[in-house]
C-alpha cells in the first residue's frame, strides 16, 4: 500500500506541475483540501477512492492514470534469457529488452543467430525504420535489392518497408541488437 500512496503522490505532483498548477489551484479544481492534496503529493496519505475520483475528475485526467507508477529519467532495463521468442528451429532468438512505447516511437531487441541461419522479415508499414548493430560475430542484411555485410561494431539503418532478411554468414554465434523506430 505504502507504494501504491507514492505512486499516486508522484502522479498527482508531475501532473499539477507539467500544468503549472499550485496546490491551491488544484484544490479549488478537485475540491479536496490543499492540505490533504499535500500529504498525497509526499505519499503520507492514503487516500480514498472518492478523493481520487474527485482529483481525476477534477484535472480531468483518467483514474487510473493516477495509480501508475511514474517513468522515471534513469530506468534500468536488463535481458532475461529464459524469455524470448524463436524461429528457424530456435536457432534464431528475439530478447525484448526495451519495449515500445508510443511516446518513446521505438522498441529495443537482442537477436542470437546460430551459425548459418538466414531469418526473413515481411516489410514493415510505411515509416518503418530499423538499426542494426552487429556485437558478436558478423551479420549480412539484406533489405529490397540493397545489401550489407556487418562486421562487430557495424551498425546499418535502412528502412524496412520491403522485406528484409538477417543472415549469419559465420561458424559462431551472432549477436545483434535491433532498434525498431515508428515514425
Amino acid at each position: 500500500m505504502e507504494r501504491m500512496n507514492r505512486n499516486i503522490g508522484m502522479q498527482l505532483k508531475k501532473i499539477r506541475k507539467e500544468r503549472s498548477l499550485s496546490l491551491d489551484d488544484v484544490a479549488k479544481a478537485t475540491d479536496v483540501s490543499k492540505a490533504q492534496l499535500a500529504q498525497i503529493e509526499k505519499g503520507e496519505a492514503n487516500p480514498t477512492v472518492s478523493t481520487l475520483w474527485k482529483i481525476a475528475a477534477g484535472l480531468k485526467i483518467s483514474f487510473s492514470s493516477l495509480l501508475q507508477p511514474p517513468k522515471t529519467l534513469f530506468q534500468k532495463y536488463s535481458v532475461d534469457p529464459s524469455t524470448y521468442v524463436s524461429e528457424e528451429d530456435g536457432k534464431y532468438r528475439v530478447y525484448s529488452i526495451i519495449p515500445y512505447e508510443p511516446e518513446r516511437g521505438w522498441e529495443f531487441y537482442k537477436i542470437e543467430m546460430e551459425p548459418g541461419v538466414i531469418h526473413k522479415s515481411e516489410p514493415h508499414t510505411e515509416g518503418v525504420e530499423e538499426t542494426v548493430t552487429v556485437i558478436k560475430g558478423e551479420a549480412v542484411v539484406q533489405c529490397g535489392e540493397l545489401k550489407d555485410h556487418l562486421v562487430e561494431g557495424e551498425t546499418l539503418v535502412f528502412s524496412a518497408t520491403e522485406p528484409h532478411q538477417y543472415e549469419n554468414p559465420t561458424d559462431e554465434v551472432t549477436i545483434l541488437h535491433l532498434i525498431i523506430q515508428y515514425r
